[in-house]
């Protein structure tokens, strides 16, 4: 049966190694759970001392951990090696460092977006303001909700077997966001409406062998404007069409990641023939 997955926080890392991960008597430490984390585990789970389930950081660390016999407190039995075959998620990271900037949707679109997105392997998400955006540039939008969609990436993560849990930056501008990869190898795309070009399957087919790193812009309702794409392309972006369809700005970020996890899994698999 496959073992519950929990996300390690932060002042629990801390706990686990302050000894370098290990106690004087060479055993692993001990750290409390979260009052989220007891919920779960003890009230929908039902577990009880001596289940184990499996910890995670976040970051690619793996470990077996077990429920002792104080009520709120855990601790670590050994760590898995990610590419071990007990690993319980080995192989379900894309191997490509994926950075989706979409232009932030109105109402809770960005919380939809960032479920599937996460769920499909993308590797960071970057909010954008930009011209069409409902939400004006440099509008706070208070940390609770960035913290809320921290949050949701951290639990689908958990819910789909993922080693990493994907980096949720603060909203930028169009403009500081276009200029922060312009030193950055990287395979850089933005998907527009307006303009006569190749499909983004196309482009991806394309890369022969495909990068390491890549990232795709997508727009806001009523799409990117002619002064944001001339933007994007002096900034050696490549505009790429997602068909010859309009989609709404909560399906065309989750249309441009499909293809990208398509054409790499596509890749992986011929590989292993």
């Amino acid at each position: 049966m496959t073992k519950q997955r929990l996300v390690l926080q932060p002042q629990q890392l801390t706990q686990i190694f302050k000894n370098s991960g290990f106690n004087k008597n060479g055993n692993w430490e001990k750290f409390s759970l979260t009052p989220d984390q007891s919920n779960y585990l003890y009230k929908v789970l039902r577990l009880k001392a001596g289940a184990e389930f499996t910890a995670l950081d976040g970051k690619g660390g793996w470990w077996r951990a077990v429920l002792t016999e104080v009520l709120g407190q855990a601790a670590i039995i050994e760590q898995i090696p990610i590419n071990s075959a007990f690993n319980p998620n080995f192989g379900s990271e894309l191997g490509i460092d994926i950075t989706l900037a979409i232009a932030m949707p109105k109402g809770n679109g960005m919380e939809s977006i960032i479920r599937q997105a996460t769920e499909l392997g993308v590797s960071n998400i970057l909010p954008l303001w930009s011209d069409r955006t409902v939400i004006r540039p440099h509008t706070p939008l208070g940390t609770s909700k960035l913290e809320r969609w921290v949050k949701i990436a951290q639990e689908i993560s958990e819910q789909s077997h993922r080693s990493y849990i994907p980096n949720i930056d603060a909203p930028q501008t169009f403009a500081e966001a276009i200029g922060k990869f312009d030193h950055i190898p990287i395979s850089k795309y933005i998907c527009v409406t307006t303009k006569p070009t190749s499909h983004l399957l196309h482009s991806l087919l394309d890369l022969k062998p495909l990068p390491s790193k890549l990232v795709i812009f997508t727009g806001a309702e009523g799409g990117w404007t002619e002064s944001e794409i001339t933007m994007a392309i002096a900034h050696n972006f490549i505009p790429v069409s997602l068909g010859n369809r309009i989609l709404a700005a909560v399906t065309a970020p989750v249309m441009a990641l499909s293809l990208v996890t398509a054409v790499i899994e596509y890749n992986i698999a011929s590989h292993q023939c």
